[in-house]
């Protein structure tokens, strides 16, 4: 009988889901969201491409005659290192989890605002479809807007290898639109007054102060999880990086050599974040009155 429920419901969603996508999508070309998008991809590349022309020539370049009798010149590793984080703190940390927390959080609360929530109630997992549609698409515009943002900077600025960042830094932003969103949308189902409030605030303290504590605390942070990958794809020096910090700094990224077991945690946090919302969803009864 459970395996019956089960299949049932995935049937119900695999048809219902692509519908909501379809809709949210049609509902969403509007010019305010389309100068929100601009926005999330002008400002981080504007200021990336403003600091890199704004940096020394001296900073940039180095010569080494010796290894280089060609004369051609070589990016100083002190330079790249600071331009590759800055990427990664601009787009996939910053501008992607603003955008999720925007578009994630007020899923639910939008719905009841807006008295369509009814309409969900009346279908079969239609609360479960709504929100895994709504979440769908917001992840489509975050991540689309964070890898026009790299594509867009990347050419201007002082990097050893541009294309490996570009695309260690397209996937960041696909993992993190991924986990943010989650995260975000399961906050927006358990809470419902100031939302928005609430979820900045956790993004504030837990992705902004706590993932940079060099303790076991900060691997309980997707931020952490996000920077790991960043280090180990690029092949970043933890010690240039955090030289102050002596052993601690070994707690600022995860020991794993490869990365992948840090997309796989992403991954499986995202999972349960998603499927505790889904669940949480369709067992939560909501109030239609209208302070919320």
């Amino acid at each position: 009988m459970s395996s019956a429920t089960n299949t049932s419901l995935f049937s119900r969603l695999s048809k219902a889901v692509p519908g909501v996508v379809s809709y949210e999508l049609t509902r969403s070309m509007t010019p305010g969201r389309w100068a929100m998008f601009l926005l999330m991809v002008c400002i981080p590349t504007a200021l990336l491409i403003a600091v890199s022309q704004l940096t020394p020539n001296e900073a940039k370049y180095t010569v080494n005659v010796s290894q280089l009798p060609d004369g051609k010149t070589t990016i100083r590793d002190e330079t790249n290192l600071a331009f590759c984080m800055l990427v990664y703190l601009l787009i996939p940390q910053v501008m992607t989890m603003l955008g999720m927390l925007v578009l994630a959080s007020p899923i639910v609360h939008s719905e009841l605002e807006g008295q369509t929530w009814i309409y969900a109630l009346v279908r079969h997992a239609g609360r479960r479809s709504l929100l895994l549609g709504k979440y769908l698409v917001a992840v489509l515009w975050t991540s689309t807007a964070g890898i026009l943002a790299v594509s867009l900077a990347t050419p201007f600025l002082p990097l050893q290898n541009p294309a490996q960042l570009w695309l260690t830094a397209s996937l960041l932003c696909l993992l993190a639109s991924l986990a943010y969103g989650a995260l975000f949308a399961l906050i927006g189902v358990v809470m419902q007054k100031r939302v928005m409030v609430i979820s900045f605030v956790y993004a504030l303290v837990a992705e902004g102060v706590l993932a940079w504590i060099p303790a076991v605390i900060n691997q309980f942070t997707i931020a952490y999880r996000l920077r790991s990958i960043l280090f180990r794809w690029l092949d970043l020096s933890v010690d240039e990086y955090f030289p102050n910090m002596g052993l601690a700094r070994n707690a600022m990224v995860a020991q794993d050599p490869s990365g992948w077991v840090q997309v796989a945690w992403v991954l499986l946090i995202s999972g349960i974040l998603l499927g505790l919302a889904l669940w949480l969803v369709e067992t939560i009864q909501y109030s239609f009155q209208s302070e919320l």
